[in-house]
């Protein structure tokens, strides 16, 4: 079994997205995910950091959505190279001093030096550093006190974030040009471990026709769980592929999407779409070829109702008796009908047993979408 980061990680504490527009941002997390507001910033942050901030819980998930109060701020000047997005990842760590001790010998590139923010009820001390990934951070976080608590944010009255349909997140996936910078960072300075990996082209692509095709690496820390992919497009048609088009879109490397986990993924996607959650369409030939693709990977029966899924349009891949049930929003440029919205967007995901990553729904849906255009 792989050993667990030396950067002694315990979980992520929180993701951060900077937004332009960010009323339109609060209705997505509070009226369509069903996410909580848990805290939001004071005025102090906001006159430090000419940006304000709420974060939107589920269980132990935490999105940090920050928008810019003047053009000066921080959250400006990204806006201004990348599209709306993911800025930074904070990783709950055991013990600062040992994280930072690693990251220094193993040429992490730090930002700024240690912080430490103090409340009433809590310290939090952290260091941030650069990534491989375009303009993304990595923070490194240690709490002293209440966890809940955090340091220049009002804690909100809010109803109990364990009533909300998140449970964590499962993993993050980053697209980029060339994934090899990215999964050497993850390994030499963040000591993660590879996990997975895939590659392949578009079915169109074997019978001489236009396709394109991708290859995935996919790192975790055993100690946390934390699971990180990375996408690159594949030679021929490089430049035509769906990662080329997000780096395109997003003006450079970033994080293409995070998957959130549920329980019941059949239920969940029921509610989100009576709220107004969009998700991508499914076309019916892929649930025509899914009894016998399943088959062929061992997986013989599923609890959910077939007729269920396809309704829902939700994808399902496994191996060995063990499958998954994953289903993919819009990104906010398809949710709000604007290109300059991003092409960030969220998977949900609930797993029966089985730890891939549905590279059989890959395969599957080229397949199913050039079946649907052949009978056209």
């Amino acid at each position: 079994m792989d050993a667990p980061s030396q950067l002694g990680i315990r979980k992520i504490h929180s993701v951060e997205f900077v937004v332009d527009f960010f009323d339109r941002s609060r209705t997505f997390y509070l009226e369509k995910m069903g996410f909580v507001e848990t805290h939001r910033s004071t005025p102090s942050w906001e006159e430090q950091f000419k940006s304000k901030a709420v974060v939107f819980s589920s269980h132990g998930i935490r999105i940090l959505v920050t928008a810019p109060l003047s053009t000066h701020s921080y959250t400006a000047q990204y806006l201004k190279l990348l599209c709306p997005g993911i800025r930074n990842v904070t990783f709950l760590v055991k013990d600062l001093d040992k994280t930072v001790s690693y990251l220094r010998e193993h040429h992490g590139t730090f930002i700024h030096p240690e912080v430490k923010v103090e409340s009433p009820h809590s310290s939090h001390r952290f260091v941030t550093i650069a990534t491989s990934i375009g303009f993304v951070e990595f923070t490194f976080l240690e709490i002293e006190g209440d966890a809940a608590d955090i340091p220049m944010f009002e804690k909100l009255e809010c109803p109990d974030t364990n009533g909300a349909s998140f449970m964590a997140i499962d993993h993050l996936t980053i697209n980029a040009r060339t994934l090899f910078p990215i999964w050497q960072f993850f390994e030499h300075v963040l000591d993660f471990k590879k996990f997975w990996n895939v590659a392949f082209h578009t079915p169109d692509y074997s019978s001489g026709k236009k396709g394109t095709g991708l290859s995935s690496q996919v790192m975790y820390d055993p100690g946390s769980g934390i699971k990180l992919a990375t996408n690159e497009p594949l030679y021929p048609h490089f430049n035509e592929s769906q990662i080329q088009r997000f780096v395109e879109c997003n003006h450079g490397a970033g994080i293409q999407h995070i998957a959130l986990s549920v329980k019941d993924l059949v239920g969940t996607v029921r509610r989100l779409r009576e709220r107004g959650v969009e998700f991508l369409h499914t076309p019916g030939a892929y649930y025509d070829l899914l009894p016998q693709r399943l088959a062929e990977k061992n997986v013989h029966a599923i609890d959910e109702n077939l007729d269920d899924l396809r309704r829902e349009g939700i994808l399902v891949d496994g191996e060995n008796g063990n499958y998954l049930l994953q289903i993919f929003l819009q990104d906010a440029s398809m949710l709000y009908h604007e290109e300059n919205a991003g092409p960030f967007f969220y998977e949900i995901i609930q797993r029966k047993g089985h730890p891939g990553f549905g590279e059989g729904n890959f395969r599957a849906l080229f397949e199913a979408i050039e079946l649907q255009e052949a009978a056209l």
